[in-house]
Parts: C-alpha cells; structure tokens; sequence
C-alpha cells in the first residue's frame, strides 16, 4: 500500500513541487528513501522512526520505501522529516484523512527525536508556490508562522508536534496561535548628528538613499567614513510589502531568520569583513545559497576598507552593480539571485592613510599610493557614482562643532526624492538604475550646459558609463531640489562628486 504527500523544494529562490511517495510492505525489514536525496535526507530516516516512536507510534517491522518526486532533480534539506512521516502514518493506519487534507495542503518540516516540528529554510518560498499553484494551505513549523503569514489569501497551519498534525489532518483541529506584533525601536538608533562636519560626505550620503546611487568615501583614518556610512540606513525611506517580501525570501533561504527576527521590515545593512571570500559575498557553494550581495537586496552592502579585499572579491561585484542580479551556474541548472542594493565603500587614501592631510604626514612614496589605490580596479570605480575625498577635522572645526541635520530631517526629503521618482518611472526603478532610454528622456541638458558639460568631459576624460552616472546623480539632486529640470548648479555639484585627486 502507498500514500502520496506534498512538500516542496527550491533552488535559489524559486519553489517548485515535490510528492513523496511512500509504500509500506511485508518483507525483510528495511527503511530507504530514494529520489536523489542529500545526506540530510538520508538522515532523516533514524529522525522520524524516533519521532514516531516517542510521539506514541509504534511501527511495525516492514519495509519502507521512500521516493521523493520527480527523481531527476537534487534535492536538499531537512524539512521534508514531515511530509515523509506523515505519508508512514497514513500507509499504517496513524492518521485518516477525513477531510481530504493531504492532496490540498503542502507540508515542510524537520522533526527533532521527541517528535517536535523544528524551523526550516525556505517557508515563505514555499508559501508564495502554494498559494501561485492554487493549493489551500501549507503546514508548517510553527517558529515558521509569522513569515509565512507575510503571504496573504492561503490558509497556514502551524504545528509544533507530530501529534498537532494528526489532529489537524484527522479533525481538522488547527493550532490556536497570537501573532507576534512586530514594532521597530525607533530609540538608540544611529544619527548623522553624532557625525561632526563632513558635510560634503553627509550631502552624497543623502544623494546615495534619495537615488540608490552607488558611493565610495575615500579618507583619512579618523574623518568618520566607517561612521557616516554605518548611519545611512537611518535616512532610507522603510521598506514597503513586495520589499519585505523579497528580502525576507532571500533570509529564509540563507536560514538568517529567526525567532527574534521572523521577518525582515527594515532596510538590511551587510558589512562584511574584508577576509571574506568570494562565495560568502555572491552566493553559491556546494550548497547553493544566497551571499552577502543578495541579503544586502533593498538594503546597503557596506565594503569597509575596500582596498583590502581581494581583488577576486571585488571584481565579482561587477556584474551585481551592472545588472542588480547575481546568476550562480553548475552543472545542471542556474539560479539567480536579486541583487538590488546601495554599495557603500570606504577605504584610506594610502597605506598609512594618510594621503589626503594637509600636514605632511603621509610617508608613503608616490608609487605606494598608486599601488594601493589601484587594488580598486577602474572597471570598480567606474560603477560608483558619487567619490568622496575626506580629511580630518582639525581642532577648530571639532572645538566650533556646528551640528546639521538630523537622520530624521534627511530621511524626509530622501522620501520626497523617492515619491517623485515613483511617479516618474513606478515602482522599483530609481534614478541610479535608469537605463540609456530613460537618460535620454529624463537628463535632457540645455544647449549652455551640454557646452560646460563636454568641457568636462574634455578635461576628466570620463568615460560613457561615468557620463551616464554623472546625469544620473545630476538628476537625483534635481529631484531633492524641486526642480523639473537638471540646472547648471545640479550639473555642477554632480560632477564634484566624480573628480578628485586619487583617481
């Protein structure tokens, strides 16, 4: 006799259908799953004849065969412990399925010894498939509830043990459960007014949030790079619903969610260190999971101290800056991951740091600067928009301490920028990803300054993507200002932002 149960799998991101297979017959004693299975799955099977046994089960000596469906396809994970223990309970008897359950519903979870339902990866993805394919529910764990719930018009039933999930199946009975209300604590958070002067950086920081422009602070030890750049998620606009959704899809796959952060509402900041290697920043491994550009997605990637990265790490951003996706290929399939962030850097000028003071510090020699500026490849720099050079504050400037404005300040003329750039181009486009059609109906320049800007052109030597930046940037800061059109002063500031003396 068989059974058949639904559960799911994914690779990247994307879900697609599993059935689990499930025969029970006379024979020698035997407990095998087949179907191209990880060892996880091979694991599982000493996991749930515990679970049964311990959650008042007894199984008979038979022989079990296990096949997970379609039977081509890799699959890994521990979260199908359930769905296989259910399709045994079925076969001998445990459980009968009055209400037509099983064929409607998918089931995901990993059983612990005592027969609890534990959290797995990937629940929210597969919420989104069941409700996109016309299933009526998931069950799922219940540390997994308040994710799945993200999801509106597919019913969800949590369970926290096998023997919640006999009485849903058998009766229909669901597990009463309060969601968690989920408040962002507003006090204690960062603040450019804790930052001293650099007003300059402040003003391309804001810039950066307004447009999702890509910035790079290039300074002093000691002039607040690290400090500025760890508070500009206090100037984006929050995250809205499709965003939540796809950033804590993203979480969910990379098993980063938990009990304490079930969803992910705000904006993410990822810093890695610079020892990190290439796979944890883009993704992959025998394992293919998100890295650290795709958790960054509707956040900020801050790079702190760039030029100490391997350059391997850093020319594997190219592509992700490029295009806002990260394609990860093998063998026998491809997955892509979102990409969609704000890139912060910031990085020293020299190897003593100090290049950019006016006081004669610096005792690194022409060649070394050159040599450790130019760890950043041209290709890299091309792809950031706003370069800013920073110096230290000397001690009038930290004795006179004049404070700007407030995160709270920026953050609401970040917001208007956005509003008026959503009603430009609709949702998820922003000034910083305008392609060469919207440049050229966006970023029109009157006839005195296309003059000053092919002067610039001239004397920079910018090249195309640097010209489509600086129109870009030049956009955004008309946006901040009200203004309709790019002016010269818009022009002007912009192009500040793409010189300086390192490059």
């Amino acid at each position: 006799m068989n059974k058949r149960v639904l559960s799911s799998s994914y690779l990247g991101v994307e879900s697609f259908l599993i059935e689990v297979e499930v025969d029970i017959s006379n024979g020698l004693p035997n407990f095998s799953i087949i179907g191209l299975g990880d060892t996880a799955i091979s694991e599982s099977k000493d996991r749930i004849k515990t679970a049964l046994k311990n959650s008042g089960f007894k199984l008979e000596p038979k022989k079990i065969i296990v096949n997970l469906s379609p039977a081509g396809i890799r699959k890994e994970g521990s979260h199908f412990d359930l769905p296989i223990a259910i399709g045994i309970m079925l076969v001998m008897g445990f459980i009968k399925d009055r209400y037509n359950t099983i064929d409607n519903y998918l089931f995901l979870g990993e059983l612990s010894l005592n027969g609890d339902v534990k959290r797995i990866r990937g629940a929210l993805n597969s919420v989104i498939f069941a409700k996109e394919n016309g299933y009526k529910g998931v069950v799922l764990p219940l540390e997994n509830f308040q994710e799945a719930t993200l999801i509106k018009g597919i019913n969800i039933v949590p369970v926290e043990n096998l023997n919640d999930v006999v009485n849903f199946i058998s009766k229909n009975i669901v597990k009463s459960v309060q969601t968690k209300i989920i408040e962002k604590n507003d006090e204690n958070l960062m603040d450019f007014l804790d930052v001293k002067g650099q007003s300059m950086a402040k003003r391309a920081l804001e810039i950066a949030a307004a447009g999702k422009h890509n910035i790079i602070l290039i300074g002093s030890p000691g002039s607040g790079k690290s400090m500025l750049c760890k508070r500009i998620t206090t100037i984006l606009p929050p995250l809205n619903e499709k965003e939540i959704i796809e950033s804590t899809k993203i979480y969910s796959i990379a098993g980063e969610l938990t009990e304490s952060k079930p969803i992910i509402s705000s904006p993410p900041f990822r810093s890695p260190h610079h020892t990190s290697t290439p796979v944890s920043i883009v993704g992959g491994g025998k394992k293919v999971i998100p890295g650290e550009i795709s958790l960054a997605s509707g956040g900020v990637l801050f790079l702190d101290e760039l030029a100490e990265f391997p350059r391997s790490v850093l020319e594997s951003l190219r592509q992700p800056l490029e295009d806002g996706i990260v394609s990860i290929s093998r063998a026998q399939y491809r997955v892509e991951f979102k990409s969609n962030f704000i890139f912060v850097a910031a990085t020293n000028p020299c190897p003593c740091g100090y290049a950019l003071e006016p006081t004669g510090k610096c005792i690194c020699t022409q060649t070394e600067i050159n040599k450790y500026i130019k760890k950043i490849s041209g290709p890299i720099m091309d792809r950031i928009d706003l370069h800013v050079e920073m110096r230290r504050l000397n001690e009038n400037e930290l004795l006179t301490y004049q404070s700007g404005d407030s995160s709270k300040i920026i953050r609401e003329r970040v917001i208007k920028a956005r509003a008026i750039q959503k009603e430009r181009f609709g949702d998820d486009i922003y000034n910083g990803m305008m392609s060469q059609k919207d440049i050229q109906k966006y970023c029109t320049l009157s006839d005195e300054n296309r003059e000053y800007f092919k002067k610039v052109i001239q004397t920079l030597q910018i090249s195309a993507r640097g010209y489509d930046k600086i129109l870009k940037v030049a956009r955004t800061i008309a946006d901040l200002a009200g203004s309709n059109d790019i002016e010269k002063e818009h022009l002007m500031e912009a192009v500040s932002f793409r010189e300086n003396s390192i490059n």
